[in-house]
């Protein structure tokens, strides 16, 4: 079979095309809601999508020479066998320019499908019977509503190795292109997880022995606290910008925990109070 070259791919210059035009509305979450896909870019995020099998649609390169660049290279990347010539197109820089909601774009944008949230119950079966990961680490985002917050904390979680994400109604829309260029591709990496209600999460939690760990001013120290032996991992909860937890979850809550500070500040941004947690939470697994 003849390799295809980058001269070969199908060139998209008209804003008229029915192609672009579709892409264009996906850097709105209207549009995504719309299409039921999403953009991918950047080089790094297109990579962490590439390996973690992300069900990508369509590639898109810069008519330039980064984008015959980028072709070279991940044209030899066995994921993206399964691709086809008639998903891969040519775009000029132009219109390049106008898909990507980014303000410097790097030569490449996937075009992904939406994957509905997992069923809690289901994937936490499915992770203790492989002992694909142990212990677990699942985030629980209450009632977030800023959505560079949401995408900054699946990225944190992402990097202290968390592998489920549970978004609550009132959270911003994972698929928000704002928030997906905050996680930086890590949404690609994580599991999105849905529980039926807080009484489910709260047996389920008891059940697979993940204490829910939630941040509060009236908690224990944070650096006092210690896991258990015989728990499986945690749930970490981190409440709304402005309200904090909400009572339902306070209610089901195994431990409340604070973060000391000894300046004039009153709190923490939420990002910034996962992130302590999160690093405090990961040194306390790996001292056993």
């Amino acid at each position: 079979m003849k390799k295809i070259l980058f001269e070969d791919l199908t060139l998209i210059s008209s804003r008229q095309n029915l192609r672009f035009k579709e892409w264009n509305r996906l850097n709105s979450i209207q549009g995504v809601k719309k299409h039921g896909k999403f953009l991918v870019e950047g080089l790094r995020a297109c990579l962490t999508a590439i390996e973690h099998n992300s069900e990508i649609e369509t590639i898109l390169l810069s008519n330039d020479r980064i984008g015959a660049h980028i072709f070279e290279n991940i044209s030899t990347i066995p994921n993206l066998n399964n691709l086809g010539y008639n998903e891969l197109f040519r775009i000029s820089p132009d219109l390049f320019n106008s898909v990507a909601d980014a303000k410097n774009p790097q030569g490449i944008i996937l075009i992904v499908k939406k994957t509905e949230p997992k069923d809690f119950a289901v994937w936490l079966e499915q992770k203790i019977k492989s002992s694909e990961q142990h212990p677990l680490r699942i985030a629980l985002l209450d009632q977030l509503a800023d959505p560079g917050n949401v995408g900054t904390i699946i990225r944190t979680a992402d990097a202290f190795n968390f592998s489920g994400i549970i978004l609550s109604e009132g959270t911003a829309d994972p698929y928000n292109p704002k928030v997906m260029r905050s996680t930086m591709g890590s949404l690609l990496a994580l599991d999105l997880l849905k529980s039926e209600s807080y009484l489910e999460l709260s047996d389920l939690a008891k059940q697979y022995k993940l204490p829910i760990l939630i941040s509060d001013l009236d908690g224990q120290h944070l650096a006092e606290y210690k896991r258990k032996q015989n728990e499986s991992g945690f749930i970490l909860v981190i409440g709304n910008e402005a309200h904090g937890i909400s009572e339902q979850l306070k209610q089901i809550a195994d431990k409340s925990l604070t973060i000391p500070m000894p300046g004039k500040a009153e709190s923490l941004n939420a990002a910034i109070a996962f992130g302590i947690m999160a690093y405090h939470l990961a040194n306390i697994e790996r001292n056993y």
